[in-house]
C-alpha cells in the first residue's frame, strides 16, 4: 500500500507543474564576446619623409628634404603603452652635392589610445656621414649627433591578429658635433606593424 501511495504522489500532475518556468521567470540569453589579448611585444617598419635644417652644410643649403626608412620594436605594458628601441636611417640634402646620411638609434616610448590617437617620444645618439661635392673639390665628414623627437598621429588595428597601420608627424631636433646651432626638422612617417 505504501508503495502504491508513493507512486501516485510521484506522478501526480502537480509534481510536473512546479518545474516549468513562467514568462516572468525567463532568463536572458547569454552573449559571448570574443576579444583578442593584447600582445606582450610589438614591432613596426616605416618610411619617412622630412623637411628641415641640414645637419651639416647649412651655410650652403639651409633647408632641404630628406627621406629614409625606420624600424622599431618594444615591450607593451598597461593600456596602450610601449617602451622600446627605434632605428632610423635617412638621406638628407641634395644627393651628391651637399648631402648627409644619418643613422639614429633612439630609446622610444609610444602610447596608442583605443580611438587610434597616438603620441610618442624618443631620445638617442646618431652618426652622420656628410659629403660636399663641387667641380674639382670634395669634402667628407663624419659627425656624431644627439637627437630628441616627439610624435603625434594615428594608429589603427586592421585585423584580428593585431596588424596595424599608422601615420605620425614627428618634430625632431639634432645637436651635431662641430655645428653651433640646433638642427630642427619635421618628419612624416607612414608604416605598418604588429601589436599596438
Amino acid at each position: 500500500m505504501h508503495l502504491l501511495w508513493m507512486f501516485a504522489v510521484a506522478f501526480a500532475p502537480s509534481a510536473f507543474a512546479q518545474g516549468l518556468p513562467s514568462d516572468a521567470d525567463e532568463l536572458p540569453v547569454p552573449t559571448l564576446k570574443i576579444d583578442r589579448l593584447p600582445p606582450d611585444w610589438s614591432y613596426e617598419g616605416a618610411i619617412q619623409f622630412g623637411y628641415g635644417s641640414q645637419p651639416v652644410w647649412d651655410e650652403y643649403v639651409p633647408s632641404w628634404i630628406g627621406m629614409g626608412v625606420r624600424g622599431g620594436a618594444g615591450i607593451n605594458f598597461g593600456p596602450g603603452h610601449r617602451l622600446g628601441a627605434l632605428v632610423s636611417t635617412s638621406v638628407e640634402g641634395p644627393i651628391g652635392v651637399h648631402m648627409s646620411v644619418v643613422l639614429e638609434p633612439l630609446a622610444n616610448w609610444d602610447y596608442v589610445a583605443q580611438n587610434g590617437f597616438a603620441v610618442g617620444a624618443g631620445i638617442g645618439p646618431g652618426i652622420l656621414y656628410s659629403q660636399r661635392n663641387e667641380t674639382v673639390f670634395a669634402e667628407r665628414l663624419v659627425n656624431a649627433s644627439g637627437s630628441v623627437a616627439a610624435r603625434v598621429g594615428w594608429s589603427q588595428t586592421f585585423s584580428r591578429i593585431g596588424r596595424r597601420l599608422f601615420v605620425y608627424a614627428e618634430p625632431r631636433v639634432r645637436l651635431v658635433t662641430g655645428e653651433d646651432d640646433p638642427k630642427p626638422t619635421v618628419v612624416v612617417v607612414f608604416g605598418s606593424g604588429a601589436g599596438r
